[in-house]
């Protein structure tokens, strides 16, 4: 094993060369010391997906050098999606010298401590214990959920999406109703980040619906009658961005036109929230097309790639969207390509062919990037081709 070339491919947050090499067999040669010092490595580093897939391999429970417990010290920096990983193998939380128990312990003083108090970002010793406390069947209500995650009040913050998932896990009425009414008392004259975290519950109240074939939630129409307006009168960028998305999730394919006007939006999240209602759009409303065709040259890398990535489920065949998908040929975002020569191949055109033979020569396994999106685009075109 080439332990200096995956603690230097950690320490640089590559994963996908980590995931690489484990995926050629080193990962059965990690039993000894070596996967110990790669565990501590990518725990230190923060790089909880690699420290997810060690985990199964090599001890969790193991110290490290100096003698550090790796769950103390996960529980005590507030590093959340760390510590998840570590503690994922203990099959029994509820036991009473558990390590999920020791871990609540050990968070719960270090927020008492003030440790990390500086640091940027903070640390998530909130989040760690949301999540210790959900899974040893301590209950917390919204308003507390919601009073931790306000504390940095910070969106991307995992004090902030611990609380969201708390929330929004079981959906209920109850909660709608809740984040309802916080969004309402925080209007544009209240509390920004209270009616961005009570816009955000009523999201992840969604996450996964599809009206059009699932059984919709009692307030499915509520939360369309509620948002519909504030894709008009929200000015914030980001709780706009989460209304798209909450209105992309909730409303029926007929209403889902009413997210066009925000394609132009200056803020690129907004732009992205609007390409991702494709390709439901381009399944009703041909006109719906040219809004695409400019969100495929959109500043933004992950705004091209994912209108791109409606065009492969586009029925939509002309020259001119053929030509706008050779153009994207040579984008400098790797997905965007591979995207971009999809739904060239799956027309039947062979320019794409080139981009996608290169990816391919650059794939060394099922971790490699754009392995994934490959086998899917090859599943997708046996689908297409008539059988014998």
């Amino acid at each position: 094993m080439d332990l200096p070339f995956l603690l230097a491919a950690v320490e640089r947050g590559d994963d996908i060369a980590v995931f690489e090499s484990l995926d050629d067999g080193v990962i059965d040669r990690l039993t000894g010391d070596d996967g110990v010092t790669l565990l501590a490595a990518a725990a230190y580093a923060g790089r909880h997906e690699v420290v997810s897939r060690l985990v199964g391999w090599v001890d969790p429970s193991h110290p490290w050098a100096g003698g550090v417990d790796p769950v103390t010290w996960a529980a005590e920096n507030g590093s959340s999606w760390v510590l998840d990983s570590l503690l994922s193998l203990d099959r029994d939380p509820l036991r009473e010298d558990s390590a999920h128990r020791r871990a609540l312990r050990v968070a719960r003083a270090a927020l008492d401590s003030g440790a990390g108090a500086g640091l940027v970002p903070p640390p998530a010793h909130r989040a760690v214990i949301t999540d210790l406390e959900a899974k040893l069947g301590v209950h917390r209500t919204p308003d507390e959920l919601m009073a931790r995650a306000l504390v940095h009040a910070d969106p991307g913050h995992d004090d902030w999406l611990a609380s969201l998932c708390r929330i929004a896990w079981p959906e209920s009425q109850e909660r709608f109703d809740w984040a309802r009414a916080v969004a309402e008392g925080a209007g544009e004259a209240g509390s920004l980040a209270r009616r961005r975290f009570a816009l955000d519950a009523i999201n992840f109240l969604g996450f996964g619906l599809n009206p059009d074939i699932d059984d919709e939630p009692p307030f499915t129409r509520e939360a369309v009658g509620f948002l519909r307006p504030r894709l008009d009168t929200e000015r914030d960028p980001y709780a706009l961005r989460t209304v798209v998305a909450a209105f992309t999730g909730y409303c029926s394919r007929e209403e889902l036109p009413a997210v066009l006007a925000h394609a132009d939006h200056p803020d690129p999240g907004v732009r992205h929230g609007v390409a991702l209602a494709f390709p439901a759009l381009l399944a009703d409303r041909p006109d719906s097309l040219a809004v695409l065709l400019r969100l495929v040259d959109d500043p933004a890398p992950v705004n091209r790639a994912s209108a791109l990535h409606a065009l492969t489920r586009s029925p939509a065949d002309t020259p001119a969207v053929r030509g706008v998908l050779a153009a994207h040929l040579t984008d400098p975002d790797f997905d965007a390509r591979l995207e971009a020569a999809i739904a060239l191949a799956l027309r039947g055109d062979e320019r794409g062919t080139p981009v996608l033979d290169e990816i391919r020569r650059g794939i060394k396994n099922r971790s490699s990037r754009g392995a994934g999106r490959l086998d899917d685009f090859h599943y997708e075109l046996r689908a297409r081709t008539p059988g014998p």
